[in-house]
């Protein structure tokens, strides 16, 4: 129980921190409830919506990281800041 707990929590902090850079990158709201509530409580909610926007915008998920990356003309992975920002 507590390994699941703690996996499930540390997982959720590393999805809040891309869901706000997402966010972040787009312009999107912080809405209906802050980015990690969403990924506490409905983490599979949180990727579904995170992989419909990238979608929507033009990205094709089966091509990886590298050719989204080289499309957008991109070279380096995005730097996910570690710490708390608030």
């Amino acid at each position: 129980m507590l390994l699941a707990m703690t996996t499930g929590i540390g997982t959720s902090f590393y999805s809040c921190c891309y869901r706000a850079k997402l966010r972040e990158e787009h312009g999107l709201a912080e809405k209906p409830c802050g980015d990690c509530c969403v990924h506490f409580f409905c983490g599979l909610c949180g990727l579904s919506q995170e992989y419909h926007e990238l979608k929507n915008r033009g990205f094709d998920m089966s091509a990886g990281w590298e050719a989204n990356a080289e499309r957008m003309g991109k070279t380096a992975a995005p730097y996910v800041n570690s710490g708390m920002t608030r």
